[in-house]
């Protein structure tokens, strides 16, 4: 691009700013068509993927040193109180059932209780007449 007149402080900035992103770009692209580029950015990504496991790991071990509840021991919890709460509701069933069955023997015990007395008339022995 050519002009007629002197060059301004604004247009040489612009075209040294253009010329060095060109330059910048034909090189940057040129270094990532490499295979070379691939195998160090596949080695990065597995070095990140080992570093998070590796601090995840950290941290569960810093968890259960300071004595914290991690995340297993809350959910081995929950499975035991899940386990307690079914094995209450069973006892529960089952003292109902009891509980049914003595109030339908004393109602068998005081209706048999009831036919003696009957039986027996007025005045018999063990009642107050």
């Amino acid at each position: 691009m050519t002009q007629d007149g002197p060059v301004s402080p604004t247009d040489q900035v612009r075209q040294a700013y253009e010329q060095a992103e060109r330059r910048t770009g034909e090189t940057l692209e040129a270094m990532v068509a490499t295979d070379g580029f691939a195998d160090v950015l596949a080695m990065v990504v597995g070095n990140a993927m080992a570093l998070t496991k590796v601090s995840g790991t950290v941290l569960d071990d810093v968890v259960r040193r300071t004595r914290l509840a991690g995340r297993s021991d809350v959910t081995g919890l929950a499975r035991q109180l899940a386990r307690t709460e079914d094995k209450l509701e069973l006892v529960l069933q089952h003292i109902e059932s009891l509980q049914d069955q003595v109030s339908q023997l004393r109602a068998e015990v005081a209706a048999q209780g009831a036919a003696r007395a009957s039986e027996a008339g007025p005045g018999a022995p063990g009642q107050d007449a």
